[in-house]
C-alpha cells in the first residue's frame, strides 16, 4: 500500500523525547530495525527478545521475520506458527509463514497457507497465483487452472498470471484459449520471448495481430520517452473499442498526458467490457481523484469491495474519504477491516489510531500511534498525534 501521511496543523514542536519515544516497545522494535538493517540479525532478534513479551502478535511475527532472515527456517516457522494461532483471521501471517516454509521445501504447507487464505479472502491475487504456480510446475496442470484464471477475472492484463494461464492452457491441449491468452500477453510485452515460445509450440508462424502488437510496442517506446500523446496516438491509429487491452491501455496513457476526462471515459469503456473485473475500476478511480470528483471516487470503490471485499487498497482508499468527510465511524469501520487482515499495516494503523483520536477514544489512539512507531521509526504522524495526545491530558490535568 502506498504510504499516506495525514498532516494535521497543530503548531506544536515535535520532540524526539514525547511520550511515545519512551515505550520500551517503540524502542526496541526501533532498534532492532537498525540492526536489521546492517544484517546483524542475532542483534536484532535478541533486542525483541528482551522484552520478555512472549504473547504479543506484533513480537511474535518480528520473531518469526528476523529468524527467516537470520537462516533458521525452523525457528521462524515456530514463531509465525504462533502469530497466526494469535490472529487466525490475518492473512499477514499466513504470508510470512510461506517464506521459510518455501526455502524449506515443505510445499505442502506453503499449499495448505495458501488455501488458508484463500478461506479468509477467495479473491486474494498472491495467493491464487502462488497456488496455481506451485500446482503448475508439479505438473497439475487442470488443478492449477482455475486458480490462474481467477486471478485474470479480476485482473484481465495482469502479465505473470496470463503468461501462466497460457501455458497452462497448452499443457492440457486448450490450444485456442492458449493461442488468446499469449497473444494478451504480448500486448502487455511485444517481444515477450515466453509468449513467442509458446505460439511457436502452437505452430503459430505468423502473429494474427502484428498490426496491433506493433502500436503497443511503439506506444511504450514513446511513453517511456514522456511522449503520452505520441504513444496514445500510436494506439488510436488501429483503435478497437471492443478491446479491453487497448481502452485500458489508453486510460493510462490519457492520465499520464494529462487528459482526465479521456482517461476516465477510456477506463469507463474498459469497465463496462469486464464488468467483475476489479482491475478497470481502479483505474477509473484515477481520474477522478485527479478531477476531485469524490462521489464517483467513493462509487469506485464500492464497487471494487462490491466484487472483492477485502480488497485492502479499496477498504484504505474508503477509509479516507470517510475520514475527510468526518464520517469516523464508517472510516473506523474500513480500518478495522483492513488492520484485521494485515496487522502490522502501518498505514491502516496510523488511520485507525487517527480515526480513535477524532471520536475520543484515547486509550486507543495512544495503542495504534505506538504499533505505526514500532514498524515506521519516526513516524511524523504518529508523533504529531500522540504530541496532541499528551496536550489534551496536560489540559485536563
Amino acid at each position: 500500500m502506498k504510504t499516506t501521511v495525514v498532516t494535521v496543523c497543530l503548531g506544536l514542536l515535535i520532540s524526539s523525547a514525547t511520550l511515545a519515544q519512551t515505550d520500551k516497545t517503540v524502542l526496541a522494535f526501533n532498534k532492532s530495525i537498525e540492526q536489521e538493517k546492517i544484517l546483524d540479525y542475532t542483534s536484532a532478534i535478541e533486542t525483541i527478545i528482551a522484552l520478555k513479551d512472549s504473547s504479543s502478535y506484533e513480537t511474535t511475527i518480528r520473531l518469526g521475520w528476523l529468524y527467516y532472515k537470520a537462516g533458521f527456517k525452523k525457528k521462524s516457522l515456530e514463531y509465525y506458527k504462533k502469530a497466526i494461532s494469535i490472529k487466525p483471521n490475518a492473512i499477514e501471517p499466513r504470508y510470512g509463514y510461506g517464506f521459510p516454509a518455501y526455502q524449506l521445501e515443505n510445499f505442502e504447507e506453503v499449499i495448505n497457507q495458501d488455501k488458508k487464505i484463500l478461506e479468509i479472502d477467495p479473491n486474494n491475487k498472491i495467493a491464487n497465483g502462488n497456488l496455481g504456480s506451485i500446482l503448475y510446475y508439479s505438473k497439475e496442470y487442470n488443478i492449477a487452472l482455475p486458480y490462474f484464471e481467477k486471478v485474470i477475472q479480476l485482473y484481465p492484463f495482469d502479465y505473470d498470471n496470463n503468461l501462466m494461464l497460457a501455458w497452462t492452457y497448452l499443457k492440457i491441449g486448450k490450444i485456442s484459449e492458449a493461442e488468446r491468452t499469449f497473444h494478451t500477453v504480448l500486448l502487455y510485452s511485444p517481444k515477450d520471448a515466453s509468449a513467442l515460445e509458446g505460439l511457436s509450440l502452437i505452430n503459430k508462424k505468423s502473429l494474427d495481430n502484428e498490426v496491433i502488437l506493433n502500436a503497443f510496442s511503439v506506444s511504450y517506446d514513446l511513453s517511456s520517452k514522456s511522449d503520452y500523446k505520441g504513444a496514445i496516438t500510436s494506439l488510436k491509429n488501429v483503435y478497437d473499442k471492443s478491446s479491453y487491452e487497448m481502452n485500458l491501455r489508453l486510460g493510462w496513457l490519457s492520465y499520464l498526458a494529462g487528459m482526465q476526462v479521456e482517461s476516465a471515459s477510456y477506463y469507463k469503456i474498459a469497465a463496462e467490457l469486464k464488468p467483475k473485473a476489479v482491475e478497470p475500476k481502479f483505474g477509473c478511480a484515477i481520474p477522478a481523484e485527479v478531477m476531485g470528483n469524490k462521489n464517483d471516487l467513493k462509487l469506485h470503490y464500492e464497487s471494487i469491495l462490491s466484487i472483492d471485499p477485502h480488497n485492502t487498497s479499496a477498504l484504505y482508499k474508503l477509509g479516507i474519504l470517510d475520514y475527510t468527510k468526518k464520517d469516523y465511524s464508517a472510516a473506523l469501520m474500513h480500518f478495522e477491516k483492513l488492520v484485521n487482515l494485515y496487522p502490522c499495516d502501518a498505514d491502516g494503523l496510523l488511520m485507525l489510531g487517527w480515526t480513535n483520536f477524532q471520536m475520543g477514544n484515547q486509550t486507543e489512539s495512544y495503542k495504534y500511534f505506538n504499533k505505526v512507531l514500532c514498524f515506521s521509526p519516526g513516524n511524523t504522524s504518529a508523533l504529531q498525534g500522540l504530541n496532541l495526545k499528551s496536550s489534551e491530558l496536560n489540559k485536563n490535568k
